[in-house]
């Protein structure tokens, strides 16, 4: 076996350039990192980034969404104590895992002791969208101009269509009072866990365009994600995919949201007709939402 410090040796002084460069490019990254965004809703925890209240947005009828009723976040499997004690004053009853069983098996939660908390379970699973694949197409560098960006608006319009049933256990489960406060989440906290909270806010009287600036706040709360990741993938590629084509699978955009707002419009002609004919809440189901959620 070669060593390392030979490998170093025998690569002179352009391998000792490509190290120091990649130092200096880690030091950044940590850098970074070192600083959380502020913002009022975010729940400060070390090892979740997108982990975040849904509360205190205004309806179009000049009520408010309650604070401490639902929250949103990224995987949990790297909490720590303090973040476990934080997560625990929360008085979570149900948390809803929109995790495919790869993801769950991979990085399994990491949950308070001793607090009772309901886990309902409700895989979302696109199958262009796998994380695996994705990445073997950056590592191979077959990624034409566009394609991550093509791919989420096409996967936002059918996560938005063609999952009736998930969508409609998540916001009948939310109706019950006994299950709030509530957390939902996947993987980032972006895809599947923005459209998530982007149907209750709608469902409840948020405007839509609230709705989005709430969608777009995870590029916010995992930007150094974004950057640090899109980076590594394109090396990776041996730089044969630049960062720009990688980071669309790495952020939310608002044309992803509009994408699933507007499959929704072009196939019930309203989010109202596709709560209740796609979805099947009725008059009643979408009052106790507003009775749980307002203000």
């Amino acid at each position: 076996m070669i060593s390392y410090r030979k490998k170093c040796a025998n690569g002179g002084v352009a391998g000792s350039f490509t190290l120091v460069a990649l130092a200096v490019l880690l030091a950044l990254a940590l850098a970074a990192c070192a600083t959380p965004p502020d913002h009022p809703n975010r729940v400060a925890l070390s090892g979740a980034a997108n982990f975040r209240d849904v509360g205190g947005y205004a309806t179009a009828d000049g009520r408010r969404v309650k604070r401490g009723v639902l929250y949103r976040s990224d995987d949990l499997p790297d909490l720590g104590a303090r973040d476990l004690e934080v997560v625990r004053e929360l008085e979570l009853k149900r948390i809803y895992d929109l995790r495919y069983d790869t993801e769950k098996t991979a990085y399994p939660s990491r949950l308070p002791s001793g607090n009772s908390i309901e886990v309902v379970e409700i895989p979302l699973y696109y199958p262009p969208l796998d994380r695996a694949e994705s990445k073997r197409k950056i590592l191979d560098a077959e990624v034409e101009d566009g394609h991550f960006h093509q791919l989420m608006i096409e996967g936002n319009r059918a996560l938005a269509l063609d999952y009736p049933g998930q969508w409609s256990e998540f916001l009948h489960g939310l109706a019950q009072p006994d299950s709030l406060p509530a957390l939902v989440h996947c993987t980032d906290g972006k895809d599947r866990t923005g459209l998530a909270v982007a149907f209750v806010l709608r469902t409840v009287g948020v405007p839509r365009e609230t709705v989005i600036e709430d969608y777009l706040l995870s590029n916010r709360f995992l930007a150094n994600k974004i950057y640090w990741y899109s980076f590594l993938g394109s090396m990776g590629s041996l730089f044969r995919v630049p960062p720009s084509e990688i980071r669309p699978l790495l952020e939310v955009r608002r044309e992803y949201l509009e994408a699933a707002f507007a499959a929704i419009d072009e196939r019930h002609g309203s989010f109202e007709a596709y709560l209740h004919e796609g979805l099947g809440l009725d008059d009643d189901t979408i009052a106790r939402l507003r009775i749980a959620f307002l203000e």
